[in-house]
């Protein structure tokens, strides 16, 4: 998860990453498993890139296992310190760290790769040597890395970002053409939605969505200029009391220039 419309900035200076960690990521679920399958399946898809960037990454890594097979170097990026911090805390092997070794297992499967003790530490050590920057950015900004960041990345995916930080459709569309922005001509966006929701949940607080559906995600992807687009939605019941029973997977392609 990433910025807040300015309203709701407040709402995440309350934001606890061991809360959601522990909320979300204590196992894989079914929207995590339907996503890492959509995310392992579009890296089939790709060429090798320099570089990628996952933006809007909370304290997750776990996307990015399935990017080390593809990109020689991995950026990641958010608003909230304290979801970078577990980040760095994950690479420096520090205390405490989130253990993600279930969901490296999971990606070795989808990929077809043998699972065993070896290969889930061998992905978690490619990670962390490919796993070059972490940085702060603000997906309100039309350059949320700054000027350095437009059109830098062959490779740019977000999971559960754009339309996790404002109630308002507007900001999501407006947030999208600021992800793709980042994307280098010829180069593809990969994103996760949570479905037609207004809220999630995260322990006792609740945080804005902007209830975007399939048809909001195409009409915003495609706004952006991008093409070759494949869109997918999926049920997720057991997430409903979460604030959400839907997710929503696109992949698309910036044309070259």
């Amino acid at each position: 998860m990433t910025a807040v419309s300015s309203s709701a900035a407040s709402d995440f200076d309350v934001w606890s990453a061991r809360d959601y960690l522990a909320e979300y990521y204590g196992s894989i679920m079914e929207d995590e498993r339907q996503a890492l399958g959509f995310l392992v399946e579009s890296m089939r898809e790709l060429p090798a890139v320099e570089r990628a960037l996952d933006f809007g990454c909370g304290p997750c890594v776990h996307h990015c296992f399935a990017l080390v097979p593809r990109a020689r170097e991995i950026h990641v990026a958010d608003f909230v310190r304290g979801n970078l911090d577990e980040i760095a805390r994950w690479r420096e092997r520090q205390p405490g760290a989130h253990d993600w070794s279930a969901f490296t297992a999971e990606t070795l499967a989808l990929e077809g790769v043998g699972v065993t003790a070896d290969s889930i530490s061998r992905r978690e050590e490619e990670t962390r040597t490919r796993l070059t920057r972490l940085m702060a950015a603000d997906i309100r900004e039309r350059d949320p890395l700054g000027l350095a960041g437009r059109g830098a990345y062959d490779l740019v995916t977000s999971h559960y970002c754009a339309e996790a930080i404002s109630t308002d459709k507007a900001v999501y569309r407006s947030n999208v053409r600021h992800l793709a922005g980042m994307v280098a001509p010829g180069g593809t966006l990969v994103l996760s939605a949570c479905g037609a929701a207004s809220s999630y949940r995260v322990g006792e607080r609740q945080f804005p969505c902007s209830g975007v559906t399939g048809e909001d995600v195409l009409s915003a992807v495609v706004g952006a200029g991008f093409r070759d687009l494949d869109l997918r939605t999926r049920s997720t019941p057991a997430h409903t009391a979460q604030g959400y029973s839907s997710v929503i997977f696109a992949r698309a392609r910036r044309p070259h220039e």
